[in-house]
């Protein structure tokens, strides 16, 4: 039989191929342990001669399960967002599962559990979301009738969270240029509401003070290289005094680069930039840009194990699972620039 013929091809073809029952190519195809090392690799051969592809269907009847997880994300245009929803999917593939996605418009409780109970229509096994707000009230809603993860979410809330340290990864960032003389630092943040932009927020000024340094006002962008542009000509033209900018992402720091540049300033030389994410982009950037590294395909993985461990294990424990970030140094930082008398 032809691999051209495939959309033909039945369990009852594969077991008379590989000589078993159809019974047993079920458990195979299945993964049930109650099959024969030599049996199994014979079915196997069979399925990949044969290019046979079992239906979710017919696989849900046998393992009482749908094959099918759903993800909830708000904010995929950013890197990040978009990061971990790829890295959810190419897993759950790894696992045998297919990946519903809904994107929301906004970010609100409604439309979240909304969402949520658009996929369990469709009998999801679980579900990742992504959840750059407060998510409290959200999980609350949820009730227990379909296990769930929290990307992003505060370590506060009740149920398992998958994060990335981001007071820590605005310590290291601001620890960095204090440790290059900079006194006077300018935080560009991330929108208010987002939850890692506060955090940033947080372990930016929590790290100043422990210095005894002064806290610049705070200026705030939408993730965009406008947006950081913007902000940056603000502080400016109001006169702040600021040798070193730490923006709340690689897109902002792009147009801090931009903007200082255009006020004649040059980077690093009289002014230090750091950036967070490390973007694919962000080694090309001129300078190069120093940056906060944040793994996003291992929150994307741990993320889908986290889940599928409380599939597996109805009455799994909730539990916070942290990831520390990394800085790492490029071009765009350097040693404070003291003017000469």
């Amino acid at each position: 039989m032809s691999k051209t013929s495939s959309t033909a091809v039945t369990i009852h073809d594969v077991a008379r191929h590989s000589g078993v029952s159809y019974q047993t190519v079920s458990r195979v195809v299945n993964n049930h342990v109650s099959v024969a090392a030599t049996t199994r690799e014979r079915v196997l051969k069979a399925i990949q001669e044969l290019n046979y592809r079992p239906s979710l269907l017919a696989k849900s009847l046998v393992s009482k399960r749908s094959g099918l997880l759903g993800v909830v994300a708000y904010g995929t245009e950013q890197y990040g967002p978009s990061q971990v929803v790829q890295n959810v999917e190419r897993c759950a593939r790894k696992h045998g599962y297919e990946v519903i996605l809904v994107t929301l418009r906004e970010f609100k409780e409604a439309e979240m559990l909304s969402a949520v109970g658009r996929l369990q229509q469709f009998g999801v096994d679980g579900v990742v979301l992504l959840a750059p707000y407060d998510a409290h009230d959200i999980v609350r809603g949820l009730g227990s009738q379909t296990p769930f993860i929290l990307v992003d979410a505060t370590a506060d809330v009740d149920g398992t969270t998958v994060s990335i340290d981001q007071v820590e990864g605005a310590v290291i960032a601001t620890e960095h240029l204090i440790s290059l003389g900079h006194r006077d630092i300018l935080h560009i943040s991330g929108p208010r509401e987002w939850s890692d932009a506060e955090l940033r927020h947080q372990g930016y000024v929590q790290t100043l003070e422990r210095h005894g340094l002064t806290v610049l006002p705070r200026a705030e962008g939408d993730w965009s290289p406008g947006s950081g542009f913007a902000a940056t000509r603000r502080a400016l033209d109001a006169g702040i005094s600021f040798t070193a900018v730490l923006a709340g992402n690689d897109q902002m720091a792009l147009g801090v680069l931009t903007a200082l540049k255009g006020a004649g300033l040059n980077v690093p030389t009289q002014m230090s930039v750091v950036g967070f994410d490390d973007t694919p982009e962000a080694a090309y950037y001129d300078p190069p840009l120093t940056t906060v590294v944040q793994d996003f395909g291992l929150l994307g993985r741990k993320s889908l194990d986290e889940l599928l461990r409380l599939i597996e294990q109805p009455n799994a424990h909730s539990r916070h699972v942290v990831f520390q970030p990394q800085l790492i140094l490029r071009g765009s930082t350097g040693p404070r620039f003291v003017p000469a008398r």
